[in-house]
């Protein structure tokens, strides 16, 4: 199966393109109900935050990753 996602913004996803990802990766069906899709959304904003805190405190994706302190995305 060929991963349709592509994000406009990469660092700020929008709902749908976070309900998109989500579909697409397994996270959940487009079947499960809101609550859980609101619980996942929830969650990924929260590490979208702190991802993006983390980049800007190191000036670029690149540099953060050698920081040793950067996650996997």
């Amino acid at each position: 199966m060929k991963n349709k996602f592509k994000a406009q913004d990469p660092f700020h996803l929008t709902d749908s393109e976070i309900d998109l990802l989500c579909i697409e990766t397994g996270t959940y069906s487009k079947h499960d109900n809101d609550e859980i899709k609101q619980q996942w959304k929830e969650e990924y904003r929260k590490v979208e935050t702190e991802s993006n805190k983390m980049i800007d405190k190191y000036g670029s994706v690149e540099k953060w990753y050698q920081s040793g302190e950067g996650r996997m995305l």
